[in-house]
């Protein structure tokens, strides 16, 4: 038995390990890193094994003739896809290993490691007895531990002829019986006249043979069946090893698929149009809407606006025609704020000016403005409405 540290020591221990510092080269400190590594399949990581960082160079080679990435979004996509390949390959081969493992070791040590399972299930029944007695009741090598245990009280009561404070919990544990269950209970309820082994013994061999035709009905048998399936790698629960491989590659295949669908979305998107080499023109003018008055060409700064011109007004008492035109009504240049007359007061919208229509104010004489020399085809539609005059006359004063 070791004996425990003195004081002394405690403090000794710890201050060397203060003064420890682990490796200090780099070399050192990336072998260290690695201690935890078992495999190193969980994640590609940025630092794989140097087995898997080269089967990714190599297949990285391989596929990207087939894939074709382009551009930094379709390469990262791929080198992340060719990983996770890479990754799935090396966890579908550990499982595979594993299980041939798993079945060699079945056909040599199947015995030896059932019965190293039931001792460790049977580990805990002194402190729960009434749950662990069933668990080793289900199971060949569970049954031959209870036989060495009550082995073991009967050798007890024939040594020292009769039960022991430990012969008797122990009996008490191989029945199932729970603890709280056993206040007020001794050796004297089994007989109360015979002191003696006698009593103990009848009890031990009843449960032997109650163990045993549990073994010769039903537990060899189903044994028998579980080391073949095991032995030709048809377990019916993988170990907890090849268990966590399993997640791994599912992971791997998960996250393969989803690289790949980004990759393929990737290259459906239409390519990007180049930059222009020169800056972009002037914007084109609006086609006018139809029944939109066309606003007509300012005149010149220094233009006469009264009196000459070849302006032509419609004759008198003539329907107004689409094709008709018509004279432009005066315009006074005068401060928006001012309370001179704009002008006369113009007809209704799309309505000649006629003798009808005549300015009423005395102030102003009506002048036909002159029309520059335009084609026929072209000749602006006079403006007869307020509000356009006045924008007009503002777009002239901006000028």
């Amino acid at each position: 038995m070791t004996r425990p540290l003195s004081l002394k020591q405690t403090l000794a221990n710890r201050l060397n390990a203060l003064r420890s510092t682990g490796p200090r080269s780099s070399g050192g400190k990336q072998r260290s890193s690695q201690n935890a590594r078992t495999h190193g399949l969980s994640k590609v990581g940025t630092h794989p094994t140097a087995e898997m960082a080269e089967a990714i160079e190599r297949r990285t080679t391989t596929w990207k003739a087939d894939y074709r990435p382009e551009g930094e979004a379709q390469i990262w996509a791929f080198a992340q896809l060719v990983a996770e390949s890479v990754r799935l390959d090396a966890c579908n081969a550990r499982i595979l290993a594993a299980r041939e493992e798993h079945a060699l070791r079945a056909s040599e040590l199947w015995d030896d490691d059932r019965a190293a399972e039931a001792a460790q299930v049977a580990a805990t029944l002194a402190r729960q007895p009434d749950r662990i007695q069933p668990i080793l009741l289900q199971t060949k090598h569970g049954v031959r531990w209870l036989l060495d245990r009550w082995a073991e009280v009967a050798d007890s009561l024939t040594t020292r002829q009769g039960w022991t404070p430990a012969a008797w919990s122990t009996m008490l544990d191989l029945l199932g019986l729970p603890i709280d269950a056993r206040d007020g209970l001794g050796p004297w309820d089994l007989a109360p006249d015979d002191s003696g082994p006698g009593p103990g013994l009848a009890l031990v061999a009843e449960a032997v043979a109650a163990l045993r035709d549990r073994l010769e009905t039903v537990l060899d048998t189903r044994d028998d069946r579980a080391r073949l399936d095991a032995e030709l790698g048809l377990n019916a629960e993988d170990p907890a090893p090849i268990r966590l491989l399993e997640r791994y590659a599912a992971d791997a295949r998960r996250r393969f698929s989803s690289f790949l669908n980004e990759l393929r979305r990737l290259q459906s998107l239409p390519a990007a149009a180049p930059a222009p080499s020169s800056p972009p023109g002037p914007r084109p003018c609006r086609p006018p809407l139809r029944n939109e008055p066309i606003a007509p060409e300012p005149a010149a700064r220094n233009e006469p606006i009264g009196g000459g011109g070849n302006a032509q007004r419609p004759p008198e008492g003539k329907a107004h025609s689409p094709g008709a035109r018509y004279a432009f009504a005066p315009a006074t240049h005068a401060h928006p704020d001012s309370e001179e007359p704009i002008g006369p007061e113009s007809a209704a919208r799309n309505e000649p000016i006629g003798p009808e229509s005549a300015p009423r104010s005395p102030h102003i004489t009506p002048a036909a403005p002159p029309v520059r020399n335009i084609p026929a085809a072209a000749a602006p539609v006079p403006i007869t409405n307020r509000r356009a005059r006045r924008a007009r006359a503002a777009a002239a004063r901006r000028k």
